[in-house]
């Protein structure tokens, strides 16, 4: 297996993610926390008590106890709760705990991506995935990793930043793997096909070469296939043609170099594998759903929210 390219990285590199860590929050008293998460990723772990996840698009509420940690691999308002319900009580009825007690202790950290990604690893993710402490084990990396997370939060100290950053990034990845790991028994998903040594070399070389001039050939010959056993196999456990694939990760990377350079557009199509701009943009507005001089126009409108990570 090609270990020159980091599937994973690569795509959440290009997807324009950007990490922040929130600070460890402990409350004493019945609270409602809201987080505006319509374009991020991210996940809270329960250090202590109880929390409840109220996801505004759903009615179901996940409830998480100490040890558990809940990721939130697409987009989603919601709101973390010391209780089941979000009604108001009034002050006098609020439920408080001992100062030394809290009612909750919370890790939370997030991934932003400001621009909808059009990988497909993206849509298959489900909106949230829990994992409890009972699933863990006490010597289970990531039990270990959220503990340092904690710890770190709770007493920074020289080096804070890096070590929380790493830890974050560490667990993520971690979640992530698992979340894919089930994934990869149903056909036609982007997790499936990494279980086919074939076709997923051949996707590693997609992503280390996007720019070059694949033809069906090519791709055969690097899986070792006829051409049509090739484009057959690849459909089958990924759902989709070769050549789709290979155009969903050039706009991918467009997207970002759109975002983050200010590279003329005909450069940037050159570097995807476009040599004429005019074909570049008519693909990027058919799998983006806007021009690429609109998308950019608009990334840099909206560079200024609040809510959007720098």
């Amino acid at each position: 297996m090609n270990q020159g390219i980091d599937l994973l990285s690569d795509i959440l590199k290009n997807s324009g993610m950007k990490r922040r860590i929130l600070s460890q929050r402990s409350f004493r008293t019945e609270t409602h926390l809201p987080f505006p998460c319509g374009k991020s990723l991210g996940f809270h772990i329960v250090v202590q008590g109880k929390a409840y996840l109220h996801a505004l698009d759903k009615k179901e509420v996940i409830e998480l106890s100490a040890g558990d940690i809940a990721l939130m691999p697409r987009g989603s308002d919601h709101i973390v709760s010391t209780e089941p319900t979000l009604k108001t009580r009034a002050k006098s009825q609020r439920r408080s705990s001992p100062a030394s007690v809290p009612l909750l202790t919370l890790v939370s950290g997030a991934y932003q991506f400001w621009n909808t990604p059009v990988h497909p690893f993206f849509a298959e993710l489900p909106t949230w995935y829990v994992m409890r402490a009972s699933e863990l084990g006490r010597f289970d990396r990531l039990a270990i990793l959220t503990s340092l997370l904690a710890d770190e939060v709770e007493k920074p100290d020289v080096g804070s930043q890096t070590i929380t950053e790493s830890l974050l990034d560490m667990i993520f990845s971690l979640i992530v793997r698992r979340i894919l790991e089930t994934k990869m028994s149903k056909p036609k998903t982007w997790g499936h096909a990494l279980r086919d040594p074939q076709i997923r070399l051949v996707i590693e070389k997609m992503h280390a070469d996007i720019a070059r001039d694949w033809s069906i050939d090519d791709f055969a010959n690097a899986a070792g296939l006829s051409r049509s056993a090739f484009a057959q196999r690849f459909k089958d456990v990924l759902g989709e043609t070769p050549h789709k694939y290979l155009t969903a990760i050039r706009i991918q990377k467009a997207m970002e170099l759109l975002s983050s350079t200010n590279e003329k557009i005909e450069v940037i199509a050159e570097s995807v594998g476009y040599h004429d701009a005019f074909g570049f943009s008519k693909v990027f507005k058919k799998v983006a759903g806007v021009p690429p001089k609109v998308f950019r126009n608009r990334d840099r409108t909206e560079s200024d929210s609040k809510f959007r990570f720098l």
